[in-house]
């Protein structure tokens, strides 16, 4: 920063997947470290701040969206877009863009270039707090790029444990759905067992297809008639799964389409 003559003004972009949300990636403890990096750059030689916030619309949020969605999928990316794009007078609204860590903008390597790509188009400065990268200098582009390398490795190893996991699971007989299908149920191994209640129902509706050659609306309306809870409703009085939002349509309401 030796260089520099004017206070650079700092947009934040902060991003959390669904699964992170409550886990140590939250979105204050990103903001803190972005406010910490622009308080820690100090002030410039005519005693001005190096850097300062550019203003809380210039903090952009990600919330429940993964690091390989694409960036103009992301609403909050989108945002930033849009500001520098329509910025009044084409005077860009910021000079920098910091973030938490590399991969909170992007897990894949190529999303992560497309992003430092334009920037440097609008002439736009990276900083990461994390891993200390900042793409004012060479050394700072050469080592994200590599950063970029190492995060992509890490999720497809990631990715292929967890596959390798849940094929490992599957060939013991444990069912991944989250909840078992019409007429089972889950034991306490994950497997499947037949649910009676349930297995009745699939007995009759297979009885009146094939033998009494009744069609699909038929037997939803016959179903609907003797009062026999749906699927969903089904899995929440059986404990398969637990009660979400109200259900709209009656519990006893058959679809044509849920018999096929």
């Amino acid at each position: 920063m030796s260089n520099q003559t004017k206070t650079l003004r700092v947009a934040g972009y902060l991003r959390v997947s669904t699964d992170e949300q409550k886990e140590k990636y939250g979105i204050p403890l990103q903001k803190a470290a972005i406010e910490g990096i622009i308080a820690s750059k100090g002030l410039l030689d005519n005693g001005r701040p190096a850097m300062i916030f550019a203003g809380e619309q210039y903090l952009y949020k990600d919330e429940g969206v993964g690091g390989t969605i694409p960036l103009d999928e992301r609403p909050a990316f989108y945002q930033m877009k849009e500001d520098i794009e329509n910025a009044p007078g084409g005077v860009k609204p910021f000079d920098m863009v910091i973030v938490y860590r590399i991969d909170r903008f992007a897990r894949k390597l190529r999303i992560l270039l497309d992003v430092i790509d334009y920037f440097e188009e609008k002439g736009i400065q990276f900083i990461s707090c994390s891993e200390s990268i900042d793409t004012s200098n060479a050394f700072g582009k050469a080592m994200l790029g590599i950063i970029g390398v190492i995060a992509e490795w890490e999720r497809e190893t990631t990715k292929q444990r967890t596959q390798a996991g849940k094929e490992q699971a599957i060939d013991r007989g444990v069912y991944m759905g989250t909840s078992a299908p019409y007429g089972y149920k889950k034991n306490k191994e994950k497997r499947l067992e037949v649910l009676p209640q349930e297995a009745e129902i699939v007995k009759e509706i297979f009885e009146l297809f094939v033998i009494q050659k009744k069609n699909t609306q038929q037997i939803a309306d016959y179903l609907g008639s003797k009062k026999v809870l749906t699927p969903l409703p089904s899995s929440i009085y059986y404990q398969k799964r637990e009660a979400g939002r109200k259900k709209v349509n009656s519990p006893y309401f058959w679809r044509d389409t849920t018999i096929r």
